[in-house]
């Protein structure tokens, strides 16, 4: 059984939506390296910076300006969601007590972070429906 994937070029996402995810990389970029020892812990210990990371590495495809307006919309709907996490986690009594100033900058890196992934979102609801392939399957044969 062969599987024929489609010739037709994979369409552009739309340049902001291009920007919103090269903004998210960078502040995702600076927080791992920021708190690379909480992230080796974190991931030693608890597995907590797995979903972050798998989302981290996904949304290089969004920054390259490939996929389809259901994984964009997917992938920033599922950041969002951890963005918000995040920073209810950091935002907490617990982690303040114990992280105090660091607490406070991951709570307003992840805030910012789950405004970019809003911003993502609504830019990917938002836009006109020829700036995205149909989807990521292969065409049947």
């Amino acid at each position: 059984m062969e599987i024929n994937r489609s010739t037709a070029p994979e369409a552009e996402i739309t340049a902001l939506g291009r920007w919103l995810a090269g903004a998210q990389q960078l502040k995702d970029t600076i927080t791992i390296l920021g708190m690379n020892f909480l992230l080796l812990f974190g991931l030693l210990v608890f597995g907590l910076p797995i979903p972050g990371l798998v989302l981290y590495f996904l949304r290089w495809r969004l920054v390259r300006g490939k996929g389809s307006r259901a994984y964009a919309t997917r992938l920033w709907a599922c950041s969002l969601v951890h963005e918000v996490l995040c920073a209810a986690l950091f935002a907490s009594t617990e982690l303040r007590a114990e992280l105090h100033e660091l607490a406070d900058y991951l709570c307003l890196g992840y805030a910012l972070g789950a405004l970019l992934s809003a911003g993502g979102l609504l830019t990917t609801l938002t836009a006109d429906s020829t700036s995205y392939p149909a989807s990521d399957e292969p065409d049947p044969a």
